[in-house]
Order: C-alpha cells, then sequence, then structure tokens
C-alpha cells in the first residue's frame, strides 16, 4: 500500500510540476493606421529561462478597438541574437543570417490581420548570457503604411 501511495504522489507531483505555466519574457508596441482609425501591434516573446534551447514568438496584428482590422498586407520580421563573448546562434527555422549571432525569420501574409513567426533557438558560445528577440512589423492598406517594433530581452 505504502508504494501503491508513494508513487501515486511522484506521478502527481511530476503532473503539477510538467503542467505549471512557462514562464515568458516579452515587450510590445503599436503604432496607427494613418487614415484607417486602426493600429499596427507588435509583439516578442521568448522564453525566459533554458539549460539549451529557448523557443521565441513575434506577431503582427492590426486591429480597430478590439476587432481584427483586415489590411492589404501585413509582414512580420522576428530577430533574434545571442548575447555574450564569442556568442553563436542557430535557429529553427533557420532563417536568414545577419551575422554569427544574429538571424531573421520573416512573413508577409495578404489580406489578413494578422502575420506571426515562431520558432526555436540555440544560442552557443563560450560565456553565452542571453538571448534577444526583437519584432518588426508593418501594415499596408490603401495607399497607407506604418511599422512598429518591439524587442524581450533576458
Amino acid at each position: 500500500m505504502k508504494k501503491i501511495l508513494l508513487t501515486t504522489g511522484l506521478v502527481a507531483l511530476l503532473t503539477v510540476a510538467t503542467a505549471a505555466p512557462t514562464m515568458a519574457i516579452s515587450d510590445s508596441g503599436s503604432t496607427p493606421l494613418p487614415g484607417t482609425g486602426a493600429k499596427v501591434e507588435v509583439t516578442a516573446w521568448q522564453c525566459n529561462a533554458y539549460a539549451d534551447k529557448c523557443s521565441f514568438k513575434t506577431s503582427t496584428k492590426t486591429k480597430k478597438g478590439n476587432a481584427k482590422y483586415k489590411v492589404s498586407k501585413i509582414s512580420n520580421t522576428a530577430t533574434v541574437k545571442a548575447n555574450g563573448w564569442q556568442a553563436t546562434l542557430a535557429l529553427s527555422p533557420s532563417g536568414t543570417q545577419v551575422s554569427e549571432s544574429t538571424r531573421q525569420v520573416s512573413w508577409t501574409n495578404q489580406n489578413t490581420w494578422i502575420a506571426d513567426v515562431s520558432g526555436i533557438a540555440d544560442p552557443g558560445g563560450s560565456l553565452n548570457t542571453s538571448i534577444t528577440t526583437c519584432s518588426d512589423g508593418g501594415a499596408f492598406k490603401s495607399g497607407v503604411k506604418a511599422f512598429a517594433s518591439a524587442c524581450a530581452n533576458d
């Protein structure tokens, strides 16, 4: 009976520990889309603690009040940088290499209100200490455009 209770308690403890929400670091920014009453909102998220790899997500959205606002074209560029001496960075999806420690991944949608990018950052280097995730977004509609940026760093 003791063995069953111990096993049940261990399973319950593991379930609670793995079900706890993951903490994230985030930043956001917004700017008006001229003449529309809408705004362009960008957000950057990344994990705040990692042993090897770190997930990230960036988003660009257009909203009028709390409602989705469809535009002709909306884009999002995620820039992920490993910070530290001799830092290197591998990214999934691989994206475009800006430098040994920085990668960019872009996504553009048409006739919608959202463009998201997400992936896994794998920082390396002898004294790598952190990563920074930036989100640069833009929206275009009826000859007007607006851009916004946000950066999350641990």
